[in-house]
């Protein structure tokens, strides 16, 4: 009796606030629809089909053939209710809360470092500044080989978070191996509040163009964005760049004060539809921009730019006050609202959907596949305007007024990254040459670089390669095929005979061929300025830390230095906010009359 109770009791807490929503409440509009979709026609369906799942529970329980873990079976019950829906509505415990909740707060407990894996090594990416571990010392390139008393060898990067973070004022020591004198070292640190710096630079470079990262929209953002504007007003710039490529989105606030800096005093900044009365919300910039609206601005993403980031693209973009260089975003237009169920667990909901200025959706056709983008229900997505009548289309994301994809890295600078050699040599390189600031990668540095993966193995494939290894396959097969004979026992122990079959052959020729190519990859023109720029990122880290990493990072970045040419040129930058003159075939499709050419 006290089981039915406490499922009972389970259900009107969590549950049926789920499917009961005040009539009163509920607007016109239908809710998401989805193929296969269970849709109950009236209240006494739900009460039926709550009894239903109540009894499930209760059956499985009672006679299932071993012992059941029940929290496991009614978490799982929850998930599974998640599953006909859209997929940013999911059910958050574990580590996924503990992301959340960082996101919300904007700092965890911790000692303050970024860890990741260097050669199956636990190392010692960057400290924050002002934590604990920057305090006591530690170095980018440190190596952690134990966690307190447990081995880290083995140890996977989420397992060794899990342990180093913990409860405020504890202690936990850290034993790191530190390549550059070859010592083992003990630090013992006590776990502090480590805020999380989500604009870890900015700056403005020789020809007055301001820049400004944002990796994440979390709780202190948009405090640090305003901080990091005063600063670069203070500097005259010449125009602004924000770059918000990789930034999977946050915190939906966030962007809406980032934007209420940049964008004049009563403007629609985003309007949010939803069920609920309280979901629909018109959102307005509040104060006047901190930065003058003759400044020019661009926006930086890519198609990892998602959510919040792709609200400041849109509105931007919208209002033309910004142009957006880079490639096409992600594609969430979502809004999700939080709903705590306990202590470790929360109900994360999709409760509206954004539209930016012009009326336009962001959201791909993901989930929906029923070919409606701009509210789901009866029209079909079009082209939108901007305040100045430029033409932009909803729906699949943000697309650019300046399509660019960033420059790939060759194959062979790639593996190099792999492998993490640039931070290894750098931890062990920068210490024992007293490499300062600003950093410049001279010949003997190149030389020195080239000595030290004498002792690495890099594993790359160059272009076509592949293609060609597949070709060879082909050719064994058809010899096969075609009963050309195996080369004998004895005739393979003769190696100074040429190989019998055309496979082999031009296996032989092939990798000769490699092998040359694979010896002259370092002194390639293609790769060295790559590999220079790799040595300076993390001999910068390991000297000065991530801000200084990011901006040298900025010196091979082909998007970056385009967004910047652009604001410099005033004509360019003006013309690609101005409506674009209408092509032959979108005059036939307007008019009800021939065109003539």
């Amino acid at each position: 009796m006290q089981l039915r109770i406490k499922w009972a009791a389970l259900i009107l807490l969590f549950v049926l606030p789920l499917f009961g929503q005040n009539k009163k409440e509920e607007d016109k509009s239908k809710s998401f629809t989805r193929k296969n979709e269970i849709e109950f026609s009236n209240d006494q369906d739900t009460k039926d089909y709550l009894k239903m799942l109540e009894n499930a529970f209760y059956k499985v329980s009672e006679s299932y053939v071993d012992s059941v873990n029940e929290s496991e079976i009614i978490k799982a019950g929850i998930k599974g209710m998640m599953t006909p829906l859209d997929p940013y509505t999911k059910f958050v415990s574990g580590s996924s809360k503990e992301r959340l909740d960082m996101l919300r707060t904007g700092k965890y407990g911790g000692v303050g470092i970024q860890i990741g894996m260097r050669r199956d090594t636990l190392t010692v990416l960057a400290p924050f500044e002002d934590s604990p571990a920057y305090s006591e010392g530690i170095h980018s390139g440190d190596q952690i080989i134990m966690i307190d008393s447990v081995k880290t060898k083995g140890m996977t990067i989420r397992d060794a978070s899990k342990l180093i973070k913990g409860e405020l004022g504890t202690v936990v020591v850290l034993t790191v191996y530190r390549p550059s004198t070859r010592e083992k070292i003990d630090f013992e640190l006590t776990r502090a509040n480590i805020t999380i710096k989500h604009v870890p630079y900015w700056g403005v470079d020789e020809n007055g163009i301001g820049y400004i990262r944002i990796t994440k929209f979390s709780r202190n953002t948009a405090k640090d964005f305003t901080n990091a504007l005063k600063e670069l007003e203070d500097e005259d710039m010449a125009g602004l760049v924000i770059d918000l490529r990789s930034n999977s989105g946050g915190l939906l606030n966030n962007a809406i004060n980032i934007l209420d800096k940049l964008t004049d005093r009563g403007v629609n900044l985003l309007n949010t539809r939803g069920r609920l009365k309280k979901a629909n919300k018109q959102m307005n910039s509040r104060r006047a921009p901190m930065i003058s609206q003759d400044i020019p601005i661009a926006v930086l993403i890519n198609k990892s730019s998602a959510s919040a980031s792709e609200i400041v693209a849109g509105v931007l973009q919208d209002l033309d006050r910004a142009i957006v260089v880079g490639e096409k975003s992600f594609g969430k237009g979502l809004v999700q609202s939080m709903y705590t169920l306990n202590d470790t667990t929360t109900l994360k909901v999709t409760t509206a959907k954004y539209y930016t200025p012009s009326g336009r959706l962001i959201q791909k056709e993901d989930y929906l596949n029923n070919g409606f983008l701009t509210d789901g229900l009866d029209k079909k997505d079009t082209l939108f305007t901007t305040t100045h009548g430029r033409k932009v289309s909803g729906g699949g994301g943000i697309t650019p007024d300046v399509t660019l994809k960033r420059t790939k890295l060759p194959p062979y600078v790639r593996g190099l990254w792999r492998e993490g050699v640039f931070l290894t040599f750098a931890a062990d390189y920068v210490p024992k040459n007293q490499i300062k600031a600003p950093v410049v990668i001279t010949d003997k540095i190149y030389k020195d670089f080239e000595k030290f993966l004498s002792e690495y193995e890099i594993k790359y494939s160059l272009p076509g390669e592949n293609d060609l290894k597949k070709l060879q396959d082909a050719l064994n097969q058809e010899e096969k095929k075609s009963g050309v004979p195996e080369p004998s026992f004895f005739s393979k122990l003769q190696f100074w005979k040429k190989p019998q079959s055309l496979s082999e052959r031009m296996t032989e020729k092939v990798k000769d061929y490699y092998t040359a190519e694979r010896k002259g990859q370092y002194w390639d023109n293609k790769n060295i300025k790559w590999i220079k720029n790799g040595l300076q990122r993390e001999m910068s880290l390991v000297v000065s830390g991530e801000k200084e990493k990011i901006k040298v990072s900025l010196i091979e970045d082909n998007v970056y230095i385009e967004a910047a040419e652009i604001l410099l040129d005033v004509n360019r930058y003006y013309d690609l906010l101005e409506p674009q003159p209408e092509t032959a075939d979108e005059r036939v499709e307007k008019s009800p009359f021939p065109v003539e050419e």
